[in-house]
């Protein structure tokens, strides 16, 4: 695939697909300092509106990917042409992950800005909530081909965060407000596996 192609199919799909997703995140993005307040904070008070907010980012813009192919005739008309669907659905993660990544890069400046204390960490903790929570909403609509579970099951587990600290273990959220940084690396190698399980699965279900 050439880069004309790529970049074809990431106008295409930024025009008619990504697009009001994008707006979604960025109004959560918005509504987060209005509901938690980023001034002043210490370190712990300064995850909580990365982690516990900004985080359903990920599920926002992560989980839609494969909903353009849901409708059946769609799917089979992408998959005639020369560009291989994968190929496209990979293209789509891979500025999915980046507008993801500049949307905390961004809220972790405003909240520098605001006389908080925050550092790398804090960014890339928050980041990898986001990406955890978007990889499960992406895992789950690829393998039953329906977004609407992926949505679900991010939702879900999103929600189970404030009442399962201890149940979650590693795969909690929310551990950098509660003092941890060390499951944040859980988070990024869990989010990595799958999606390489759905891309894989997705070939094997092509043969």
């Amino acid at each position: 695939m050439d880069s004309k192609s790529v970049c074809w199919i990431f106008c295409v799909n930024l025009k008619h697909n990504f697009l009001p997703h994008l707006l979604l995140a960025l109004l959560i993005t918005f509504l987060t300092p209005i509901i938690f307040g980023i001034s002043s904070l210490n370190e712990r008070e300064s995850a909580q509106p990365l982690e516990m907010l900004l985080s359903l980012t990920g599920t926002v813009l992560l989980t839609p990917i494969f909903m353009p192919e849901q409708n059946e005739n769609i799917r089979d008309l992408i998959r005639s042409k020369k560009i291989d669907y994968l190929a496209v659905c990979f293209i789509r993660l891979l500025y999915s992950v980046f507008f993801l990544a500049i949307i905390f890069v961004g809220f972790t400046l405003v909240i520098n800005y605001s006389e908080s204390e925050i550092t790398l960490r804090h960014l890339i903790g928050g980041y990898s909530s986001a990406l955890f929570l978007g990889a499960l909403g992406f895992f789950f609509a690829g393998i039953s081909k329906n977004s609407i579970i992926g949505y679900m099951v991010s939702m879900i587990y999103y929600i189970s965060n404030f009442t399962m600290k201890d149940e979650l273990k590693n795969w909690y959220l929310f551990s950098m407000s509660a003092g941890s940084f060390q499951k944040k690396y859980w988070l990024i190698g869990s989010s990595v596996a799958l999606f390489a399980i759905t891309f894989l699965w997705l070939k094997l279900m092509k043969k």
